[in-house]
């Protein structure tokens, strides 16, 4: 099967792309014979989101999402592949976890990998399943603090040896780098609070410290080191001193650039989220650390949970929001805005990520890789309205948002699956 896109704007060039059996097999000012031909009318092609970060839920926590709301979400999103959190129920801390998740993965409509919780109790776990040399798994995950339902790490003795096993199966290390004893101390100091406390509990001191500790560590060990949903400007300044020193690369999340703690007094707890939102300087930091090279992709964290639950009062209330859906047509307002530049967000959305987890033939335009293409339309208005959402989470922060670029259509291994 041949299936040819024509007038695609492809770096700013009108250009024909064909694509056969799942691959992108020439691109060009000629016109390839056939089966199936689809007129992309000027549109801007880029290459699939990857998104390193979301957490899928399924199996036990299927109420919540599961592989095909995900991937809904995902499409609608512009998003071709998403690595799966291993926090789920049960957690992927195992090889029997791992293949239970990965029976439920065969619904994704999306390309997937998942991420191996590494815990104080399961390193020989990790080994088992790290001795298969599995195609699926993009790194392991290591929690500083608890959020939601993880087992958080606190020992260093213990990140040590996550970092050596990083190391010597070169596997990227994500880390939530929130401490946990620095969170209970904080969160101690405020009788019966409220989603307003939650940045002072969560205190930006706590991710600040980890990212400190962590850097340290992978300085001396030499493994690789990504730092999830970097959200403070001092974060941000501590990870550009060190880039050249060790093997760190830095993750934000749309939410920690676009947005912050006075967004709170609207929504709520449908704004409770880990590590916190914080402040406008935070934001400012983070755009600038985008610009300047520091952070090198964006995950969206997207965190489903029931609306029933994000209603509940602040303490009883869970962590986190859907992002598939809202964090590539706000990153293109942001290019509409001069923010930063289309092929900036060509980077921070696939082609560092492709990078960093090693993930064969894709994340570029290129023949020879898998099309997995998003087609995006600069011009096209959109407002953010939860209630239609595909995933089943039916809330957002965002909510009411307007804003101007969005997602046309999105090719997965050459079949469009969103228009």
């Amino acid at each position: 099967m041949k299936t040819l896109l024509k007038n695609c704007n492809i770096n700013n060039k009108t250009q024909y792309l064909l694509i056969e059996n799942d691959i992108i097999s020439y691109i060009g000012n000629n016109i390839p014979d056939a089966d199936k031909e689809i007129d992309i009318n000027n549109l801007i092609v880029i290459p699939g989101v990857i998104d390193p970060h979301t957490h899928i839920r399924d199996l036990k926590q299927s109420d919540k999402e599961d592989w095909t709301s995900a991937s809904n979400a995902a499409l609608r999103g512009g998003t071709t592949m998403v690595f799966d959190m291993p926090n789920t129920r049960p957690p992927t801390i195992n090889l029997e976890y791992l293949n239970l998740k990965r029976e439920k993965a065969k619904a994704a409509k999306v390309n997937y990998m998942f991420n191996i919780a590494a815990t104080a109790d399961n390193l020989q776990d990790v080994i088992e399943i790290l001795e298969t040399k599995p195609s699926d798994v993009a790194a392991l995950k290591l929690f500083l603090a608890g959020s939601n339902s993880n087992e958080y790490v606190d020992d260093i003795e213990v990140i040590k040896k996550v970092f050596d096993i990083s190391l010597k199966y070169d596997l990227p290390v994500i880390v939530h780098t929130e401490l946990q004893k620095c969170v209970e101390e904080y969160s101690a100091k405020i009788k019966n609070p409220t989603v307003k406390d939650h940045n002072f509990m969560r205190n930006r001191e706590c991710s600040v410290k980890g990212t400190e500790l962590l850097i340290e560590l992978a300085t001396e060990i030499g493994n690789k080191l990504y730092l999830a949903h970097t959200s403070t400007a001092e974060e941000i300044d501590i990870i550009k001193a060190n880039k050249d020193k060790c093997n760190v690369y830095c993750e934000t999340s749309p939410h920690h650039l676009l947005i912050n703690e006075d967004i709170l007094e609207t929504a709520g707890n449908l704004g409770k989220v880990n590590p916190p939102l914080r402040t406008k300087r935070d934001n400012e930091r983070i755009m600038k650390g985008i610009n300047e090279g520091t952070v090198d992709t964006i995950g969206t964290d997207h965190a489903p949970h029931q609306l029933s639950e994000k209603l509940k009062p602040y303490n009883e209330a869970p962590s986190g929001f859907p992002g598939l859906e809202t964090s590539l047509p706000l990153l293109l307002n942001e290019v509409n805005k001069g923010s930063f530049t289309l092929e900036k967000l060509v980077e921070l959305t696939s082609l560092n990520s492709s990078e960093i987890f090693k993930v064969k033939n894709r994340g570029r335009i290129e023949e020879g890789f898998f099309a997995d293409l998003t087609v995006i339309d600069l011009n096209k208005p959109w407002k953010i309205e939860a209630e239609n959402f595909n995933t089943k989470a039916k809330y957002s922060p965002y909510e009411g948002i307007t804003g101007k670029g969005d997602v046309v259509m999105t090719f997965v291994n050459g079949k469009l699956k969103y228009d």
